[in-house]
């Protein structure tokens, strides 16, 4: 594999990515909906059904987040190792490089797992608060 066919497979990667992620955006925005349409009638099992569908959504976003840099720190590990040498590829080795190849990691960010558990907070908050 040469340079080109891995800066290839990285982007067309970036884009499926994006859609994928567009789409837990997207969902987790139904989540939000459907957490605020949630009354003091609603029967504790809806409320159960609508706390595993948001934890499905969670766990969704974080291993999307995590592919994302899995294959940041696989794509910079091979282009080290066919020896690129052009200036982007020495800048992207430098950024994401690691020596190793990428393990996948759920929380290995902090900051994505902060943004995260803010969000799990939100929305488990706005399903189990007392309604008024």
């Amino acid at each position: 594999m040469n340079e080109f066919q891995i800066w290839s497979v990285f982007t067309s990667f970036l884009i499926s990515n994006a859609i994928y992620m567009a789409g837990v955006f997207f969902i987790l925005w139904v989540a939000f909906r459907a957490a605020n349409t949630l009354t003091s009638a609603d029967s504790v099992a809806v409320k159960v059904l609508l706390s595993l569908f948001s934890a499905g959504i969670i766990f969704n976003g974080l291993t999307v987040s995590a592919l994302l840099e899995l294959n940041l720190v696989s794509t910079a590990y091979s282009l080290s190792q066919i020896g690129a040498d052009s200036a982007s590829a020495m800048r992207f080795i430098a950024d994401w490089g690691t020596g190793t190849a990428g393990e996948m990691n759920l929380v290995s960010n902090p900051i994505r797992a902060g943004w995260w558990l803010v969000v799990a907070i939100m929305l488990f908050g706005k399903i189990w608060q007392k309604k008024a």
